[in-house]
């Protein structure tokens, strides 16, 4: 049986000089090596951040959400070193769009205004000392659902979680079905003493 297909293999280890070393397998590496292509780590190519920044946001926002991150943020995020290379530069995105700026853990030097908003927010959970857990993740929850006009795809998406994770903690939490959350708002309150 013919085949006709191209492999893409990627590493952050210096194939070559495992090669050397014993520590890879020669004929593989040739294998793969048919076209290398070298990509420098994010620290070394800062006047990418921006840009890949706001496509994050792009790609993680909800319908109705923020509009982008904010230009000083922005220029925080390409002061950063990035020792996570891009995955890290993505969670912390996938974070500034989902979590209300109060709540979001960030490297210590990249702090808000994080997002850019059309209008003032108002209303966006607030966390207080003994605060529990789950607590925490139904708030977080309700809020994301209510960002995403109840799209659970789309709310496991930005919490880095599965769906079949949000469909139970919909279920564990009792919150309300998709058709009684509005268009995607990321302007909403909450009775957080439930």
């Amino acid at each position: 049986m013919k085949v006709d297909l191209r492999v893409i293999a990627t590493t952050n280890r210096e194939l070559s000089a495992m090669v050397r070393e014993g520590t890879f397998r020669a004929d593989l590496y040739y294998r793969l090596s048919v076209i290398p292509l070298g990509l420098p780590p994010l620290r070394e190519r800062q006047e990418d951040i921006p840009e890949l920044a706001q496509h994050f946001a792009r790609q993680f926002r909800s319908n109705g959400g923020p509009a982008g991150l904010s230009d000083a943020f922005v220029e925080k995020l390409a002061k950063h070193s990035w020792p996570g290379n891009i995955r890290e530069l993505a969670n912390v995105v996938r974070r500034a769009i989902a979590l209300p700026h109060e709540n979001v853990e960030l490297p210590p030097d990249i702090q808000s205004p994080r997002i850019h908003k059309p209008q003032a927010q108002t209303g966006l959970a607030r966390l207080h000392a003994g605060m529990s857990l789950e607590s925490m993740q139904k708030r977080l929850l309700k809020m994301t659902l209510e960002a995403t006009a109840g799209n659970r795809s789309h709310a496991a998406e930005m919490l880095g979680i599965s769906l079949r994770t949000v469909r139970n903690k919909i279920r564990e939490y009792h919150l309300p079905a998709r058709r009684q959350y509005s268009h995607g708002n990321t302007d909403v309150s909450f009775n957080f003493n439930d």
